[in-house]
């Protein structure tokens, strides 16, 4: 698993305990299997942009904001690059499609 798999898994851990909403009722309104999801919080595997999209739809939000949940106030782009840097290409560019989620929603 790398850094940023693993930002993003903890971006939606963090969402949902702001929400203060068990794994199960979470994963249910967003219409994940429970044992789905709680592989993402224990970063068996990153979820699928169809899982961020689900996520960001359910809670209205955009996948910006959701990573946002994974990250501290200050020094966002330095984190962004210090876990980019030396980022093998096909991790790379899961980052783009990533990046190119993002751009499809408004950022408020």
């Amino acid at each position: 698993m790398t850094d940023f798999q693993e930002l993003i898994n903890k971006s939606i851990k963090n969402l949902r305990l702001s929400l203060d909403m068990t794994q199960e009722k979470f994963s249910e309104k967003c219409g994940l299997s429970t044992d789905n999801y709680r592989n993402l919080e224990y970063n068996r595997h990153a979820p699928k942009s169809s899982t961020i999209d689900k996520i960001c739809l359910t809670f209205n939000i955009s996948p910006l904001e959701l990573l946002r949940y994974g990250m501290e106030q200050s020094g966002d782009i330095e984190q962004i690059t210090d876990l980019l840097r030396g980022m093998p290409e096909t991790q790379l560019n899961m980052v783009r499609d990533f990046i190119t989620l993002v751009r499809r929603y408004k950022i408020k």
